[in-house]
């Protein structure tokens, strides 16, 4: 029961910093794809600059946690699979059927968008085990 109020609690906050960090994500997908990047480079700048952004927002507003190092390797190690998948993601919508990247980057971003809450989750709350 706890648990469940946790989430309800987050989930606006979550929703929240999401929407700024796939803003910004989006544009930079766009405007990258616009100035004539691949978008396989252009998804490696965005991880570049959006991880270390989105970790300090969502440590902050959405988990309340403090923005620790080991919280930070292991979201960035979470958001690192992300990359390989929004390429996939982004081949097939993008590359294979042909849609715009005005519509393929925002619907790569909304199916990776409950595995990255889950993810953000444990990887910014993740305690150390406690000594024996």
């Amino acid at each position: 029961m706890a648990e469940r109020r946790l989430h309800q609690r987050r989930a606006p906050r979550y929703f929240g910093v999401s929407a700024v960090c796939l803003l910004i994500n989006n544009a930079l997908l766009i405007l990258l794809d616009a100035a004539g990047v691949h978008y396989a480079i252009s998804v490696l700048i965005s991880a570049a600059l959006m991880i270390p952004l989105s970790f300090g927002l969502q440590s902050r507003f959405t988990f309340a946690a403090a923005g620790a190092w080991p919280g930070f390797l292991r979201y960035a190690a979470v958001m690192i699979v992300n990359t390989p998948l929004a390429w996939l993601l982004l081949w097939a919508l993008h590359g294979e059927a042909g849609l715009p990247m005005l519509y393929a980057s925002p619907l790569m971003t909304g199916i990776l968008f409950v595995w990255n809450y889950l993810a953000s989750g444990w990887a910014i709350l993740a305690r150390s085990p406690r000594p024996m």
